[in-house]
């Protein structure tokens, strides 16, 4: 990656770090950056009609098991299930994959309980928004990672082809 010194009028090379050799981790960073940074998250991903539910949210009584950051397309009225690895992790699309199935068969009510209040300035919208729609059973699946290994990346893209799951992955860089 380049910077573009304005003083100089030249090309940077920048140095380029992994989260785990800055000691940041998932949750407690990487998520909570993108919870706090919300709006401008959301726009970077191509989501501007998403507001957040909630975060470490259990998807199903069948597992102990929280997804990262749950989301709503007042858009399309379907959930956006966004799992974050700080590194490479083949498991990640599978995790994904299992949080969007538990989720795609909650109705509005259960999605209305799970709204994390205190993380949503816009609540009082959200809640209207919900109460007023049907809930699509299609799920969307953001991935962000570091880096994505190839067999995520060609599965992310035949299920999306093939099945029309609707998979996006975005590499985050530090």
């Amino acid at each position: 990656m380049l910077r573009l010194n304005t003083s100089t009028g030249q090309f940077e090379q920048v140095e380029e770090t992994a989260l785990k050799d800055k000691k940041l981790l998932e949750r407690y960073d990487l998520q909570k950056a993108i919870v706090s940074s919300w709006e401008v998250f959301k726009n970077e991903i191509g989501l501007p009609a998403a507001f957040l539910i909630g975060q470490e949210i259990n998807p199903d009584s069948s597992t102990q098991n929280a997804l990262d950051i749950l989301a709503y397309d007042a858009e399309t009225s379907s959930l956006i299930v966004i799992e974050l690895k700080r590194d490479r992790n083949k498991l990640q699309l599978l995790q994904a994959l299992s949080y969007a199935a538990m989720v795609s068969r909650w109705d509005s009510k259960i999605l209305l309980s799970h709204i994390q209040r205190n993380l949503n300035p816009e609540y009082e919208e959200l809640v209207e928004i919900i109460s007023n729609t049907s809930l699509s059973s299609d799920v969307r699946v953001v991935l962000v990672a570091e880096g994505f290994d190839p067999e995520v990346i060609i599965t992310a893209n035949w299920l999306n082809s093939n099945y029309e799951v609707d998979i996006a992955a975005f590499a985050v860089e530090l």
